[in-house]
């Protein structure tokens, strides 16, 4: 008992040493707390670097991309454009952005729209927390100012409530051997945690240059497949006929398969230029197409095109898209008609280059495309180089609407039309002769498309 009784008090008496021994005050703990911060529109890098710059040193940043997520996964698929600036419209916006901050983990949201208003650019900012009452932002700063100003506007904007928000900084030590202790945290305690932290801004900022991109978003996806039916018509006639042997042609609502593409490579750069120039292919084909030539049996045809090119896409803003192209088609309609009807069936084989512009425009939930092209044929086929002087060219249009079905997947209904017109110079004893010729493609399109 004697033995058990000295081991007690001599533990007793190293404990109260240690105590005594301690600091009387030790650096608290850090609070951890995060804020995400997204913005829309033309420089949006840019601002949200500015806005990156005036943030406590104290308050972490969600990962743009964790954020995106998540905000996808609140309902908020497009980008959100005026209808934030709107108070009667954001609603259900800011709704899915405080969803979507929850879901991120983050003490609330700075979502900026850049956008021009009464002809000057501004940014419009709210934060977005977990209150549902009244913002705590809820302005606009100018942007045609310079970039300091720019920053000072942000400061004042934002700074109250960010320094609100953000935990405050760790007091200093006061025993040389604990300063000593965290300043030797530089790589492993909150000195690392700091640094880790401004990593991961420069991270965010540096994968938001490039990571912008919105997936199953028209402007800026990195690819998307349009697989479809397509009911086509032909019209061929001649102007000012002279000879017998100049029949007109037409057929219409004959089906086709058509599958076409776009694919952006450098999409999910910065690089200007660059991150919007994609390539195009397209490829449809009619199935089961017969002619009849006078009152004999039918005629196998083949109606064929084949696209190629470069397209060019620029964002106007609120989703909507302006395209830019150039490239070449290959267009072939061929009527197997024996050699003794085969001058006189309208075939051709266009090489054709084509340069023109579309657009997609959104209209509530669909979204609407129209589109118009020149044609230079390069080579034109056999029905032409029967006549004496024959000049060729043409126009092309697009119209249809796109309807959203599920995320990245869209069905759509296009109409195209294209048009060639020729004029001939005949001479005396040809054995064709009219004054020129227009040649007239239909196609009415059901497709589905997956965009990503």
């Amino acid at each position: 008992m004697s033995l058990c009784g000295r081991i007690l008090l001599g533990l007793s008496a190293a404990t109260a040493a240690t105590f005594a021994l301690a600091p009387a005050t030790l650096a608290a703990p850090k609070a951890s707390k995060s804020i995400a911060v997204r913005i829309e529109g033309p420089n949006a890098d840019d601002i949200r670097e500015d806005i990156l710059a005036i943030m406590p040193e104290t308050l972490g940043v969600v990962d743009p991309d964790a954020f995106s997520r998540s905000l996808k996964g609140a309902g908020q698929t497009k980008p959100v454009g005026d209808a934030l600036v709107s108070k009667a419209q954001r609603k259900k916006a800011i709704d899915r952005i405080r969803k979507a901050g929850r879901a991120a983990k983050a003490e609330g949201v700075i979502y900026g729209v850049s956008r021009t208003n009464k002809k000057k650019k501004e940014v419009h900012l709210v934060y977005v927390d977990e209150n549902a009452g009244d913002l705590a932002v809820d302005s606009a700063v100018p942007l045609s100012g310079s970039r300091d100003d720019r920053k000072r506007a942000l400061e004042e904007l934002l700074g109250p409530t960010l320094a609100q928000v953000a935990p405050p900084p760790a007091p200093p030590a006061e025993e040389d051997g604990v300063k000593g202790d965290r300043e030797g945290e530089g790589e492993d305690g909150d000195g690392g945690d700091e640094k880790e932290k401004g990593g991961e801004e420069r991270d965010a900022d540096e994968g938001g240059k490039g990571g912008e991109r919105e997936p199953h978003e028209a402007g800026s996806a990195l690819f998307s497949i349009e697989l479809g039916v397509e009911f086509v018509g032909r019209w061929f006639d001649y102007s000012d006929p002279r000879t017998r042997n100049l029949p007109p042609y037409s057929v219409f609502g004959q089906p086709a398969l058509s599958v076409s593409g776009e694919l952006y490579p450098l999409a999910s750069t910065d690089i200007a230029v660059l991150k919007g120039l994609g390539l195009t292919a397209g490829y449809a084909r009619a199935l089961g197409l017969d002619s009849a030539v006078g009152s004999g049996d039918p005629i196998s045809t083949t109606y064929e095109r084949i696209n190629l090119g470069l397209r060019e896409r620029l964002s106007l803003g609120e989703a909507s898209v302006l395209g830019i192209s150039a490239g070449l088609r290959f267009l072939t309609f061929e009527i197997d008609a024996p050699a003794d009807l085969a001058r006189t069936v309208p075939n051709v084989s266009y090489t054709l280059f084509r340069a023109g512009l579309d657009g997609r425009f959104p209209v509530g939930p669909i979204a609407l495309a129209l589109g118009a092209e020149y044609i230079l044929p390069l080579s034109s086929g056999p029905v032409y180089e029967r006549f004496t002087g024959a000049s060729v060219q043409g126009v092309g249009a697009l119209a249809g609407v796109m309807i959203p079905v599920a995320t990245g997947i869209e069905a759509r209904l296009l109409v195209e039309y294209a048009r060639f017109f020729s004029s001939f110079q005949p001479e005396q004893g040809d054995a064709y002769i009219a004054g020129g010729a227009i040649d007239q493609y239909l196609g009415l399109r059901l497709a589905g498309a997956y965009v990503y």
